[in-house]
């Protein structure tokens, strides 16, 4: 009985060796020894490399661009500004043109089967630049956090915070008063657009992975994302704010015949009494 043990334990602690040494081989594939030719700039925050003679689609971790083609979500009103930044970003100011590296997450594969990846290029100044993070603190990307993508969460929050201050990319029309509209007044001229939606809120949920904010005349809600309120919401009690009218400031989607904001932190909401 004690040999069988003995075996046993073995064969476990041979199990996972062979998985450690997995992992770090994988790890070791991920260093910056190795730069991918890039073959296009599809929008902000996706991109098309060569590897080893195949075409790869790249999806920017942790970052959400405006969208430059209508589909499931509205063609973006900075979408275009996003895709300039990016390609500008990895075709003029790389050293090498058109190279960037890559390093990545527990999840190297997501929807559609895009590679997930943090994507660096090298600048003028020589230097490694961080591609989603200078996206995200120059306005042109909102946060997209999972929990199986999180290294750089802390990098991302603070860009994100950053643009707001420096009102950069999408908030430069915070302060804009003529971005400001009723929700009963809101049209499908307003899908992509940024607005500031004024409304009175009847009730506030949570249903799965999303809190939902409906506003009283019911043609129009706040979406946010659990792992976004997570990140980004420190003081407010969404709970609280039933009964009473706020703003919310962002991009205009339409689901269902409703009109709504997918929000991303506190900052963007607030209250009006």
């Amino acid at each position: 009985m004690y040999k069988k043990s003995i075996l046993i334990l073995f064969i476990l602690l041979s199990l996972l060796l062979i998985s450690s040494c997995s992992k770090q081989q994988i790890n070791n594939s991920l260093t910056f020894d190795k730069s991918y030719y890039v073959s296009r700039v599809v929008d902000g925050d996706t991109i098309k490399i060569y590897d080893n003679g195949e075409e790869i689609s790249v999806r920017l971790i942790g970052i959400d661009t405006p969208e430059t083609h209508s589909g499931d979500k509205p063609l973006g009103e900075l979408g275009d500004k996003a895709y300039w930044f990016t390609r500008n970003k990895i075709y003029t100011e790389n050293a090498k043109k058109s190279y960037v590296y890559l390093d990545f997450d527990n999840e190297k594969y997501g929807n559609y089967d895009r590679l997930l990846a943090y994507v660096y290029y090298k600048g003028k100044d020589g230097k490694m630049h961080f591609l989603n993070k200078e996206i995200m603190e120059n306005g042109y990307a909102r946060p997209l956090f999972y929990s199986d993508t999180s290294k750089h969460k802390d990098d991302f929050i603070e860009a994100y915070k950053k643009a707001f201050q420096d009102r950069k990319g999408i908030f430069k029309y915070f302060d804009d008063s003529s971005r400001i509209i009723e929700d009963i007044n809101l049209t499908d001229e307003d899908i992509g657009k940024i607005r500031n939606v004024k409304f009175k809120v009847a009730n506030v949920i949570s249903s799965g992975s999303f809190y939902k904010i409906y506003s009283d005349s019911d043609r129009f809600y706040i979406s946010i994302r659990r792992d976004e309120y997570n990140a980004f919401f420190n003081n407010l009690n969404l709970f609280d704010l039933k009964g009473k009218e706020i703003m919310i400031y962002g991009e205009i989607w339409k689901e269902n015949g409703k009109y709504e904001i997918l929000a991303r932190a506190e900052f963007e909401i607030k209250i009006l009494e």
